[in-house]
């Protein structure tokens, strides 16, 4: 597969115009498109393209990596605002604080839900010596076509240190971005623009058999109202940040691209600890 770094660049030698004569959300749009789609088809958001595939094992995967990329971003944004007032404005828009709270909620949920699972799931084989193929590891919840994915909150830091070991994953963090303005209007663009969908998910979530927690899916869909008021923020913007750097337009479409090439990094290594788990079983 060709890296998202040399589609990105093939890409920027096929735009029609420059950047700088487009509208930048136009531009956004469409030459991060091809980043959305892999991140799209990258587990663990694989799963939201069958519901045959969820499992409450893969959503602790999702939380997992969203958590590590709005840690990152909110750090991201938090310091170019404190470089530039100008991003202010921006910087509340994300609303991390509370991000990271439904997060941190809907994963001690999970866990609890799948340590009740697997419980369940050990007296059931043990009374009815149920055969071991028909036994999921998430129990009473929904068959995981996936290879099993083992992220409890106990070993999330296990999967976290990996994460921050994996060259290829604290590399893009180290030298893929243009500049700190640039970062963050880019980390707030994919933050932002994520959250547009929640709505949808969150009520697929609800719809499942068993009670699964949506609390980031909610704050992530009060995120969403701010979409209209950070465009209108950041196109105000734009004219003072040409003037100091011609080339930002083309920056912030580099940095979101690289975002989204963050993102499916988490994401593969994720799949990877999973796959080296279960060897190790």
């Amino acid at each position: 597969m060709i890296k998202l770094s040399q589609a990105t660049k093939t890409m920027q030698f096929n735009r029609e115009e420059p950047p700088s004569m487009r509208n930048l959300f136009t531009a956004l749009k469409q030459d991060t498109h091809a980043s959305h789609t892999t991140l799209e088809n990258t587990y663990p958001f694989s799963i939201y393209h069958d519901d045959n595939l969820f499992s409450v094992k893969a959503y602790q995967a999702v939380l997992f990596v969203m958590r590590n990329f709005h840690e990152t971003a909110a750090r991201a944004v938090n310091h170019a605002k404190q470089n530039s007032t100008q991003l202010e404005g921006i910087a509340s828009m994300i609303n991390s604080d509370a991000i990271l709270t439904a997060i941190s909620e809907d994963t001690h949920a999970l866990h609890s839900m799948s340590n009740t699972s697997n419980t369940t799931s050990n007296t059931q084989e043990e009374n009815a010596h149920t055969e071991k193929s028909q036994l999921t590891d998430t129990g009473a919840f929904y068959k995981d076509t996936h290879p099993t994915f083992h992220n409890t909150l106990s070993s999330q830091s296990d999967i976290k240190e990996n994460i921050k070991q994996d060259t290829h994953a604290k590399k893009l963090l180290d030298c893929n971005f243009k500049s700190p303005t640039s970062q963050a209007i880019a980390a707030a663009y994919v933050w932002l623009g994520s959250s547009m969908g929640a709505n949808i998910i969150a009520r697929r979530l609800a719809a499942k058999q068993k009670e699964i927690p949506t609390n980031y899916y909610q704050a992530m869909a009060s995120c969403a109202k701010r979409w209209v008021s950070f465009k209108q923020d950041v196109d105000a913007l734009l004219p003072t940040l040409v003037l100091e750097n011609s080339e930002v337009i083309t920056n912030i479409i580099d940095d979101a691209n690289a975002w989204f090439e963050y993102l499916i990094a988490l994401g593969n290594q994720v799949q990877l600890t999973k796959a080296l788990q279960e060897v190790n079983l």
